[in-house]
């Protein structure tokens, strides 16, 4: 039983030292109800307020950048520049083969009046020969003309 007795008052002064703790943890807690506490977030408010001018900042410099993006871009040609380079060399192609041509065309009269000469020097020069070497042919071509010359 003195075990008994010993353990017993061991809980009670176990007990007592306890609830001396709750006490003291009691009027801790009184002197926090009863202290003010204001937290001071002026700092915080100053950072978040240069947060959001800085990003106010951001946002209109991006604007600004998107609308020249798209003012570009509304401007711009919607072909290839290998495409307008192509198109280009072909109009230049198709010019010169154009004024070539209409030069070939103006020259066409003289080429005409030259072969039609050539040609006839040539006939004349064949006919003088044939005319040469059988001189009754010339005197019948003669007589012809003169028979034609008379109608």
């Amino acid at each position: 039983m003195a075990k008994l007795d010993e353990i017993a008052e061991l809980l009670t002064e176990e007990i007592n030292g306890f609830e001396k703790s709750i006490g003291r943890l009691e009027k801790v807690h009184e002197d926090f109800k009863n202290h003010p506490l204001r937290p001071d977030t002026s700092e915080l408010n100053a950072l978040l307020k240069e947060y959001g001018n800085n990003q106010n900042n951001n946002i209109e410099k991006q604007q600004r950048l998107m609308e020249r993006i798209l003012h570009k871009v509304e401007r711009s040609v919607l072909l290839p520049s290998w495409a307008i380079k192509l198109t280009w060399g072909l109009l230049v192609t198709v010019l010169l083969v154009l004024g070539f041509s209409i030069y070939q065309v103006s020259r066409t009269s003289k080429k005409e009046e030259a072969a039609f000469i050539k040609g006839r020097d040539s006939a004349m020069g064949h006919y003088g020969t044939f005319f040469e070497k059988s001189p009754e042919a010339k005197e019948l071509y003669q007589k012809w003309l003169e028979e034609k010359g008379k109608k």
